[in-house]
C-alpha cells in the first residue's frame, strides 16, 4: 500500500488518485489517512465513538464556504484516522450509511 503525503491518502496505485503525484512512499500504521467525507452531525457522533474506543481521529471542517460567510460552521468533515484503523473506521461509516 502506498501513501501520498500531500493528500494523506493510502492507495494501491503507483500515482495518487487524488492529485496525480508520482512520489509516493510505503504507508505505515501511524500515518493519518483520509478516510471519508461525512456530514457534520454524523462526524460529531463518529468522533465521540472513536474517542470512546481510544482511536485517534482528526475531523477537518469541509464544505462550500457559504456557511463561513454567515458565521455558521461548514456542513461536513473530512475524517482522518491512523492507517492501522482505516478499514475498521470505513466499515463503521459504511454500516451507518443507508
Amino acid at each position: 500500500m502506498n501513501f501520498c503525503e500531500g493528500c494523506n491518502l493510502a492507495c494501491d496505485a503507483e500515482r495518487c488518485p487524488k492529485c496525480g503525484r508520482k512520489k509516493l512512499r510505503a504507508v505505515n500504521d501511524e500515518d493519518f489517512c483520509l478516510t471519508a467525507q461525512v456530514e457534520r452531525r454524523f462526524g460529531d457522533a463518529l468522533r465521540e465513538h472513536l474517542e470512546a474506543e481510544k482511536i485517534d481521529c482528526v475531523l477537518m471542517p469541509y464544505g462550500t464556504g457559504v456557511y463561513t460567510k454567515a458565521a455558521l460552521p461548514l456542513e461536513g468533515y473530512l475524517v482522518y484516522v491512523r492507517y492501522k484503523y482505516l478499514e475498521y473506521v470505513r466499515n463503521i461509516i459504511k454500516e451507518a450509511r443507508p
